[in-house]
Formats: C-alpha cells, structure tokens, sequence
C-alpha cells in the first residue's frame, strides 16, 4: 500500500509540477495527503513530550500542505469553472438560442405597435 501511495503520490506531484491537469493532481495528493499524515504522524499516541511535539509539528505541516493544495485544486487561473461552463453550455453551444427569444418578443412588440397604430385607419381593433 505504501508503494501504490508514493507512486500515486509521486505521479500527481509530477502533474502539478508542470501544469498538466493540476487541479486533479493536488486534489489527488491532498486525498493521499489526509490518511498518510495520519498514520505516520499521530502526535496524540505518542508519550514522549519531545517525540509528540516533532510528530506535531510533522503534523500541522502536512496540513498547511493539505489548505495549500485544496486552494491550488479550487484555483482556475482566471478560466471558468467546471460548473460555471456546464451552467452556460447551451449558450455557448447554440447561440441562436440565445438571440432567438429577445428577437421573439421585439417582432411581437412591434406588430402589437403596428396594429394599434393601423387600427383608426382601418376601422377596425
């Protein structure tokens, strides 16, 4: 387990280095992160007060690791978010969609206007 871990470790951080799907790679080493530095720095099992304040210290760096790579997870460098784009697909895909129904309701407006205005011609409402 500690060698699949290191590999899947070892490859995210490969990822994030050089850009390459970096959201998914921190999200992967901060999913990897949370059980390894619970495990191997368990700073409230150990008895020895100079043993548990090493593992401590251990401890809260892997987990100001751990905010770190949530945020670089969550960061999109100024390109819209997964959501963001599956939110506004249509548009994007088909913008005759988007243009269509305000084209609509001018056309309808415009020939309500012009009923009313060629009515007392006509004699007719």
């Amino acid at each position: 387990m500690v060698r699949v871990t290191g590999a899947i470790q070892a490859t995210a951080g490969l990822l994030l280095a050089t850009g390459r799907a970096p959201r998914l790679a921190a999200l992967t080493l901060a999913a990897t992160l949370v059980p390894t530095s619970l495990a191997t720095h368990a700073f409230w099992k150990v008895e020895d007060p100079e043993e548990r304040a090493r593992q401590r210290a251990h401890f809260l760096t892997d987990l100001s690791a751990l905010g770190g790579l949530l945020i670089a997870s969550a960061d999109t460098h100024g390109k819209p978010s997964l959501a963001y784009r599956s939110r506004h697909a249509l548009d994007h895909r088909h913008p005759v969609r988007a243009v269509r129904r305000p084209v609509e309701a001018a056309a309808a407006r415009t020939a309500h206007h012009a009923k009313a205005v060629t009515a007392p011609l006509t004699g007719s409402r």
